[in-house]
């Protein structure tokens, strides 16, 4: 085999440069992923602090001459008070799910980010609809609800999918895992479309439609389990390559 002035064989040298050019385009990778980590807790703070200003103000009580008790004020404003809960577990839920995709990714390219970005702005989209669901009419509010939740969960499963194909994955995450987390994706957003149609029948019935998340679950558990047995640690390592 020939080899360099210093013995070094040719081919091993244009392996290490080709090492050496991708090292930084990895680095960048993962500076651009703390930073779109970054503005996802931001974003989320903001949205926690946008809901807590939510609760009503001793002033805009039409309770005057009196002390004014909170259990009062919250009472007189019931409807704001269920809007907060509502949006306090939205927030709460969805920063849970970020947080947990984010934690198994190594790196992030353009498009995983911009789908991540389009995830954000439908979160601040459902807290609209939650704060505006008492003035509006209730047709509406049920499907702008539907419609906020099935755009957050198909752009964040859809970056995840981007994800994997991709490489962008941490290494050494079992295939048991990403299928795990694949299925609670998609399930969401696929069970937000099937309530659509029901949030024009009425309120009852657009409830009870969100429980069409069990069956859906398990529809999507075996396919993605069979997917999943399929991929052999040799697969998945030429697709991170």
């Amino acid at each position: 085999m020939p080899k360099s002035r210093r013995g070094v064989p040719p081919n091993e040298i244009e392996m290490k440069k080709k090492s050496m050019s991708a090292s930084p385009e990895r680095e960048i990778a993962r500076t651009q992923l703390r930073r779109l980590g970054t503005l996802t807790d931001c974003v989320y703070a903001l949205a926690l602090v946008q809901v807590i200003r939510w609760l009503p103000l001793p002033e805009e009580s039409a309770v005057v001459g009196k002390d004014i008790w909170l259990l009062e004020l919250f009472g007189e404003f019931s409807n704001n008070m269920v809007a907060v809960l509502i949006g306090l577990v939205f927030v709460i839920l969805y920063w849970l799910r970020s947080n947990q995709l984010s934690a198994y990714l190594d790196r992030t390219n353009g498009a995983h980010t911009a789908l991540s970005v389009v995830s954000l702005a439908s979160l601040l989209l459902l807290l609209y609809i939650v704060r505006v669901s008492a003035e509006v009419a209730a047709p509406a509010r049920r499907s702008g609800e539907s419609i906020a939740v099935f755009l957050i969960g198909v752009t964040a499963a859809g970056a995840w999918t981007m994800a994997r194909r991709k490489g962008l994955v941490r290494p050494g995450v079992s295939a048991e895992q990403t299928v795990k987390l694949q299925l609670e994706a998609f399930t969401e957003p696929i069970v937000a479309l099937i309530t659509l149609p029901f949030a024009y029948v009425g309120e009852i019935s657009w409830n009870l439609a969100w429980l069409a998340i069990f069956p859906v679950t398990a529809l999507l558990r075996r396919p993605l389990a069979r997917r999943a047995g399929a991929e052999t640690p040799s697969h998945r390592d030429e697709r991170a390559e």
